[in-house]
Order: structure tokens, then C-alpha cells, then sequence
């Protein structure tokens, strides 16, 4: 999304307010378990902020994917903003199908994308 100052900001006061609101986040029913934590996603763009979700069976280690066993699902939210741009970036899969630092790298790669195009427009 691109747009003026004032109308990305709105939208990026809502991605700090997930993150400071769910980024510690444990549902537990009797089968399964979900997690939301903050995404350290590093300084990327003007802006950037990440939320994990994970669901898995009730006993999954699902805070650490070095560790994927008994996960089902996995999802990263990442918000970027540079300049006047919002970028929103969703990764999931399910287990086998995930890897995680491809998160970091999508990010970067939209980062620079929408980086060049401003030095070409």
C-alpha cells in the first residue's frame, strides 16, 4: 500500500498495537495449542514489525522452530513501512513445508524491491 504520511500512519500504530497487545499470546484447548509471539524481525525499512503464530498438539514445543515437532501450522505476519509505502507480508505452511529464516528473506527482498523502485520512479 502506498499513500501519504498520515494515512500509513493509522495503519502502523495498529501494527504496534498487535504486537504490544498480542505478542505474548497461549490458547490451549484439550487437543491443541496455539501460540502468538513477537516477531524480532530486525531492522528492516522505515518500520518493521512481525508476529508469529503457531498451532500444534497440546504439548508441542511450539515456541522454538528448531523444534517443529507435534506443529501443525505456522504463520508469520511481518508489517514493513518505507517511506510512504506499507508493506504486509504473510508466510505460512504447514510442518515440512515451513522454514522460517525464509520469512527474513522475503522481507528483505520486498524491502529492497520497493527501495529501488523509489530510486527509478
Amino acid at each position: 500500500m502506498s499513500g501519504t504520511s498520515r494515512e500509513l500512519s493509522a495503519l502502523e500504530r495498529a501494527a504496534k498495537a498487535v504486537i504490544r497487545h498480542c505478542g505474548r499470546v497461549t490458547i490451549r484447548t484439550g487437543a491443541s495449542r496455539e501460540i502468538i509471539r513477537k516477531l524480532s524481525i530486525g531492522r528492516l525499512g522505515d518500520g518493521a514489525y512481525g508476529i508469529r503464530f503457531r498451532s500444534g498438539l497440546v504439548n508441542s514445543k511450539l515456541e522454538s522452530d528448531s523444534h517443529m515437532s507435534g506443529m501443525m501450522i505456522a504463520i508469520d505476519i511481518v508489517i514493513v513501512r518505507v517511506g510512504n509505502v506499507l508493506i504486509a507480508l504473510e508466510h505460512d505452511g504447514n510442518v515440512g513445508e515451513f522454514d522460517p529464516a525464509l520469512t527474513r528473506t522475503a522481507a528483505e527482498l520486498a524491502v529492497t524491491r520497493v527501495q529501488e523502485a523509489a530510486q527509478d520512479g
